[in-house]
């Protein structure tokens, strides 16, 4: 008898993460977010964000919301602009339109960690973790451009 690929997990990685962990991650991806949105970030919180959009991209299947490839390209594009204006010397701080993307980006990844089972987390955070130390290219796919006839 061959054995799925589950094999090998116990009870507690196949089970959601805990109602306790759900909402301490979701406190703490909301406290960075209010942060850089009242003026008041830094590139600490900054690369939370990152971190939680990366961790969503990683995540996209856990639901349905999460289908969306431009939900993350344009949290991710928010966060760009944000530290662009910050090289320059500009507030950390999020015009309407990018905190509205990062909104949008937190609701799903919530309902991520709510549905998630703990080893797929898992395996998410480590994906992001092999991102975050190796090329530096988003795992994000750009749009595909589409030739037009002439």
């Amino acid at each position: 008898m061959r054995r799925g690929s589950r094999a090998g997990l116990t009870k507690e990685m196949l089970l959601p993460l805990s109602t306790e962990k759900v909402r301490a991650l979701s406190l703490e991806n909301h406290l960075a977010f209010a942060t850089v949105r009242a003026g008041q970030g830094d590139s600490e919180q900054i690369i939370n964000l990152l971190r939680i959009i990366y961790l969503a991209f990683f995540l996209r299947e856990e639901s349905a919301s999460g289908a969306d490839l431009d939900l993350y390209r344009q949290a991710e594009a928010a966060l760009d602009a944000c530290v662009e204006r910050a090289e320059v010397g500009a507030e950390w701080l999020l015009l309407d339109p990018e905190q509205t993307a990062l909104e949008r980006l937190l609701v799903v990844h919530d309902e991520q960690l709510s549905a998630v089972p703990k080893h797929r987390y898992l395996a998410a955070w480590d994906r992001m973790q092999r991102f975050i130390t190796g090329t530096g290219r988003s795992p994000i796919p750009i749009e595909e451009e589409f030739a037009v006839d002439e």
